[in-house]
């Protein structure tokens, strides 16, 4: 590849970059670790990622409950100018946790209603 290939490549990354955050993206979910283990403590992320504007509201909840003792990661920036945020929620679960319905849920202008990934909790 040329040099002057390389800097069209670079010159053209870069100008569209720069145009991507004039759009606004929707968030996704993922949610990594969906069982607990009994009386030991036990973290829940949901990874939110992709977004912009950077305004975003996430939310844990238990059995339809706002779960208000969940962590935040600090907001990262990618490249293409989205952004990525972690909520996590950590407790030790005991015998009448199990059944019990977890659920990341995600607002942003992006999304005409919430976006929501759920899952039963279980033990391992």
């Amino acid at each position: 590849m040329s040099t002057l290939t390389r800097r069209f490549d670079t010159l053209c990354l870069r100008f569209k970059l720069s145009l991507f955050p004039l759009f606004p993206a929707a968030p996704r979910i993922f949610i990594p670790n969906q069982s607990g283990t009994r009386d030991t403590e036990t973290s829940f992320p949901c990874h939110v990622w992709g977004f912009y504007p950077s305004d975003i509201t996430i939310q844990w909840l238990r059995d339809g409950l706002v779960l208000t003792e969940s962590t935040y990661s600090p907001l990262q920036r990618n490249l293409d100018g989205t952004y990525n945020l972690t909520l996590t929620y950590t407790f030790i679960p005991i015998v009448e946790d199990k059944g019990s319905i977890l659920t990341c849920s995600v607002s942003h202008s992006s999304l005409a209603q919430p976006l929501q990934e759920e899952f039963t909790l279980d033990w391992t």
